[in-house]
């Protein structure tokens, strides 16, 4: 795993993604949406680069985070695609080691929310349906049990009937 010692800091997430999805025999991309994810942080990174250096403001510094969870579409699940857990690891810091700001965090957690949310109204969607499906069996048990009974009392009825016209057949 790439460690702090190694490199004698933290990995940038394209570095951690770099390290755990291409083959170290050959160097080659584990698969087409590594690859992918890879060259569209490259792409927004020398976009931003290209902006930075044509404001007259000053550079503007990105958070290598922010730049890899855009470049993916952002948490999915909790999760950041090419980092799993380590996503935590990254939040509250940019490539220089400073913060976050309050609104890139609160974006974070609204993904992070809005992603809960949704879990949970399918669960619960899925625990209404199963719900219903159960009390349609319900209800077709007492059916069928209604008539069983009905059966039964018909059968006995029967036997009743034929019991009285043996009776005054003999």
């Amino acid at each position: 795993m790439l460690q702090k010692a190694v490199l004698g800091r933290e990995p940038t997430p394209v570095e951690l993604h770099s390290h755990t999805h291409k083959r170290q025999e050959d160097q080659r991309w584990v698969d087409e949406r590594a690859r992918k994810a890879f060259e569209e942080y490259t792409r927004i990174r020398e976009s931003q680069t290209a902006a930075a250096e044509g404001s007259s403001g000053g550079s503007t510094e990105y958070s290598d985070y922010h730049t890899w969870s855009q470049a993916i579409g952002g948490m999915q699940h909790v999760r950041v695609y090419g980092l799993g857990s380590q996503a935590y690891t990254y939040e509250g810091q940019t490539s220089s080691g400073c913060s976050f700001s309050s609104s890139t965090q609160e974006s974070l957690y609204t993904q992070q929310i809005t992603a809960l949310t949704a879990e949970l109204e399918q669960v619960q969607k899925a625990q209404a349906d199963w719900q219903m499906q159960m009390q349609q069996q319900m209800e077709i048990q007492q059916q069928m049990q209604i008539q069983q009974t009905q059966m039964l009392e018909e059968m006995q009825r029967m036997r009743e009937q034929m019991s009285s016209e043996k009776s005054t057949a003999a």
